[in-house]
């Protein structure tokens, strides 16, 4: 049994090494045949582009020969003269004119609105200034009752631009604006004056302190006024007194003055009093000192004196005379330090 077994393994064993050696030479012999498959495409291929190259050149030539044949041809330019003629329609003097006017109707009426507006828009900005300046520093300048009637007609003409004064004419603003500063320029009258007056007064009274330190600098005979005469000293002592008084009664004046009040002294008629004062007395003040000439020097005889002619000296031992001795000192005591007291 065993010896049976033994040859049926054996050959299964050969099939087996015979079918792989068949399937080996199968594979071996596809890649040859592709081998040869594929040189001999490659070949083709290279046959077929030598071919459409030299078509190619071929081609080439016959185009560049058949281009030689050709005859050259010549261009010529034709210029022909065209007719421009315009289809618009344009505009008649008289066109012109209608359309000027209308232009000139156009702003004549947009400077009549923005007058309008511009006066329109002053009320307003007065009624809320005022109004500001009526709680301010203008409180002061008006009277409480004066001050409640004027609010209350800034309110009603603050409602009246709203309602029926929207769209009204330009005058109707300028009078509207004209009543409230009725009221208002007097409040703003009394603020400046009252601001100025101090002022102007100080400018009159430092005139007056002026001249009269003039007067007393006569009084001592000061060397800079002495070439004032007696009646410009008189003209000054006057004018001094005079405007003394004036400015004393105008200082009781603006004491007693009250703010809410027109005043009773103005700041233009200060300055009048202070300009009349200063053209009398200033150009006595500013008057120049008059030239003092020096006395004439008298005429003295010229001595004739004997001029001598410098001679070269031909003597080499001659000397020049010593100069004469010094004058001996007066104090002793200076000429000797040693007879000095010390100290």
């Amino acid at each position: 049994m065993e010896a049976v077994v033994s040859t049926q393994s054996t050959g299964k064993k050969e099939e087996k090494m015979e079918t792989e050696e068949t399937q080996e030479n199968g594979v071996k012999e596809e890649n040859i045949s592709n081998e040869n498959e594929a040189e001999n495409v490659n070949a083709e291929k290279l046959e077929k582009s030598d071919s459409d190259e030299k078509m190619k050149e071929n081609g080439a030539e016959e185009i560049i020969s058949e281009e030689k044949k050709k005859p050259k041809m010549k261009t010529k330019t034709i210029q022909n003269s065209l007719e421009v003629t315009s289809s618009k329609k344009g505009f008649t003097p008289k066109e012109l004119q209608e359309a000027w006017e209308r232009e000139n109707s156009m702003i004549a009426t947009d400077k009549l609105i923005k007058d309008r507006l511009n006066a329109k828009n002053a009320v307003e900005e007065y009624v809320y200034d005022m109004r500001d300046k009526m709680y301010g520093n203008l409180s002061k300048f008006i009277s409480e009752a004066d001050k409640d009637v004027y609010l209350a007609e800034l309110t009603k003409t603050e409602d009246w631009l709203y309602d029926e004064g929207e769209n009204c004419q330009k005058q109707v603003y300028i009078n509207k604006l004209a009543e409230l500063r009725k009221v208002g320029d007097k409040v703003l009258m009394r603020s400046a004056e009252s601001e100025g007056r101090q002022g102007a007064l100080n400018l009159l009274g430092s005139s007056l302190v002026q001249v009269r330190k003039v007067l007393e600098l006569v009084t001592n005979k000061d060397e800079k006024f002495d070439h004032l005469s007696e009646e410009d000293v008189k003209t000054l002592a006057e004018k001094d007194l005079e405007y003394q008084g004036v400015f004393n009664d105008l200082c009781n004046k603006v004491s007693n003055q009250k703010l809410h009040e027109d005043p009773v002294v103005t700041v233009a008629q200060i300055n009048l009093k202070r300009k009349e004062f200063d053209d009398k007395c200033q150009p006595i003040v500013n008057k120049p000192k008059p030239k003092v000439e020096p006395p004439p020097v008298p005429a003295e005889e010229k001595k004739e004196e004997p001029t001598e002619t410098p001679m070269e000296s031909t003597d080499s031992n001659t000397e020049q005379a010593p100069p004469p001795p010094a004058d001996p000192p007066a104090d002793p005591a200076s000429a000797d330090p040693s007879s000095m007291d010390l100290d």
